[in-house]
Order: structure tokens, then C-alpha cells, then sequence
């Protein structure tokens, strides 16, 4: 990790701190498509920062997604310039369908609940307007819709998207209408309550996969347990009956890539909110390592409910 991104990193945390959010540790295994996690009340946010956010890989964005969905978390990039220059104050950008802004924006957004307005996309700048308001106004006002678009220069077709919602508004189209209208149609973009929406690849493990990890994925299946495995996160899979999902670790104690994970897991787990357990592939082990509940693949097939996988994590989580 460069310095510059270390320095990046300390700056966003402590906004986040000073804005009253828990935070995880640093999730400083590699590759990880987030580097820590936030909460503040039901606001569950996993964030990555970079300084150049160009950086962002198409499967770090997809992964970040993906995680962020299935623990009903919102995913954000923080960073402070692309290739083509430095990013704007109190503007949204996205990154393979990521929001993205700049400290500046993170501090106004969270410490003085200035949402942004603007959201910056190829074509330029573009804002979400009230399309029923607008719509509402125009009629009180006697003007068709191909007298308001005369006024802010756009087609009558574009007018009736922007009242049904069908059309991206630039900024300057949009302060048009306003200024004719004489009346607020900007609606700010609170990224902070948007969840990640796509398509979650629940129970894929992929074709190179080891025998535990086969054993595992279908514990949890046969549990009836969604499941969600990825490479790109401090754990290795999570499963959910309903609430908080369940985050594991799973291999071999002996392994030290394994060992590095463990406190990150339980920092992560803390602040989500969700239980946290090892599942490993020897026969003896410990039943806790660092507050972490761990399961001996050999107990897997004595587990017939999720409430008694509940129970024994429980359990040894007290010791």
C-alpha cells in the first residue's frame, strides 16, 4: 500500500469516526474488493478507497456488489481523482455501476447532510428531477409540452420522458426548468440509503475448489441457507437464513494466509452485525480461536438445523 493511499485511508476513517460511524480494522488482505466497514444506526456501508479510482477492477466492483447486497449494505468508492483529473466536489460518480465521490463529498454527506446533486457519467453531468412534479407544474401552468420545451430547448419527446421518468436530465436542462417553473425539481442523491442491486451468484463456488469448501458450500444448502462465496473479501463465504448473514473462514488452521484472517473476520462481523465462525479440516482443533467460534468439518454432517448451527456457534463464542 502506497503511502499516499495509507494517508487517504487514515483521512476517510477519521471523518467517519468524527461523523459517529463504527468502523472495522483495515481489511488488508489481498485481493479485497472493500477495505473496511461502516455503520451508523441501520446505515451498513462497505467502502473501498483509492487514490486514483480508475483502479477499480471490473471483479472488485462486481464483488463489492455483490456483498454489499447480501448484507443489506450500500458499496462505495472514496477517492480523489480519475485519469482525466481530480474529482468534483458534491458530485456522484460511477464505476461499473459503483457510487463514487471525493472526501470533500464523504465529509458534506455525513457530517453536514449536504447530499449531493449531481451524478457525472459519459455525456456530462446529469441530476434526478421530480417527473410527477413536473408534470403537475407544467399543467398549472397552461403550457403544453411542446411550449416547455421550446423554453428550455429540448424536444417535446424529452419533456414527456422527464415526467415519466424515462430520461437522464442534464444539470443545465434541469436549472432551466426550474428557473422557468420557478420551482425545486432536483432531487438529491442520497447514496447512503441506495442498496446494491444486481444479480447474486448465491451457492457458485467455482470448478477449482477443494474438497472442504464443496463440503461446506453444501452444508449450508442443505441447511436451506442462501450462500454466497467470493475471493475478494476477508471471508470466504456467507450464508443467511434470514437477518444478519453468517461470515466464515474455511481451510486449514495450519494456514497461515487463514490465521491472518481471523481478526479481521471478527472486526468485520462486529460492525455487520453477524456471527463469525472457522471452519476448518482437522479432526482436532480448538473450539474458539480469538473469539472465533470454530467447527470441525467432521461436525458438519451432525448439524441438521440452522438453529443448532446458531446454537453451537453460541456457545462457543462465550468460551
Amino acid at each position: 500500500m502506497t503511502r499516499a493511499r495509507n494517508q487517504l485511508i487514515e483521512n476517510v476513517c477519521a471523518q467517519l469516526e468524527d461523523a459517529g460511524f463504527d468502523l472495522s480494522s483495515s481489511c488488508d488482505v489481498r485481493p479485497s474488493c472493500f477495505d473496511l466497514v461502516a455503520r451508523r444506526g441501520d446505515q451498513l456501508v462497505l467502502i473501498k478507497i483509492l487514490n486514483n479510482v480508475d483502479a477499480l477492477t471490473k471483479e472488485d466492483a462486481h464483488a463489492l456488489q455483490m456483498v454489499a447486497q447480501f448484507f443489506n449494505a450500500v458499496p462505495l468508492v472514496i477517492g480523489t481523482k480519475t485519469r482525466r483529473g481530480t474529482l468534483e466536489p458534491e458530485a456522484v460518480y460511477k464505476r461499473y455501476g459503483v457510487p463514487t465521490i471525493s472526501p470533500v463529498s464523504l465529509q458534506k454527506l455525513i457530517a453536514e447532510r449536504n447530499l449531493p446533486k449531481e451524478y457525472v457519467q459519459r455525456g456530462g453531468k446529469f441530476v434526478a428531477i421530480d417527473g410527477s412534479k413536473l408534470r403537475e407544474i407544467r399543467v398549472d401552468r397552461n403550457l403544453t409540452q411542446q411550449e416547455l420545451a421550446d423554453c428550455v430547448h429540448v424536444s417535446a419527446r424529452a419533456i414527456l420522458a422527464y415526467e415519466r421518468d424515462e430520461m437522464d436530465v442534464s444539470s443545465e436542462v434541469a436549472e432551466k426548468l426550474e428557473r422557468v417553473l420557478e420551482t425545486d425539481l432536483i432531487i438529491p442523491v442520497d447514496i447512503l440509503r441506495e442498496r446494491a442491486q444486481t444479480k447474486l451468484n448465491q451457492g457458485t463456488i467455482g470448478v477449482s475448489v477443494s474438497d472442504l469448501e464443496r463440503r461446506v458450500n453444501e452444508f449450508f444448502e442443505r441447511l436451506g441457507m442462501s450462500v454466497l462465496w467470493t475471493d475478494r473479501a476477508p471471508f470466504h463465504v456467507a450464508a443467511k437464513e434470514e437477518g444478519p448473514p453468517l461470515m466464515s473462514g474455511v481451510g486449514s488452521l495450519r494456514s497461515w494466509a487463514l490465521k491472518k484472517r481471523v481478526e479481521i473476520i471478527k472486526s468485520v462481523s462486529k460492525v455487520t452485525e453477524a456471527n463469525a465462525v472457522l471452519i476448518v479440516e482437522e479432526g482436532k482443533s480448538e473450539e474458539c480461536i480469538s473469539d472465533v467460534p470454530v467447527i470441525r468439518q467432521l461436525e458438519l454432517d451432525d448439524i441438521e438445523k440452522p438453529r443448532e448451527l446458531k446454537r453451537i456457534i453460541a456457545e462457543r463464542a462465550e468460551h
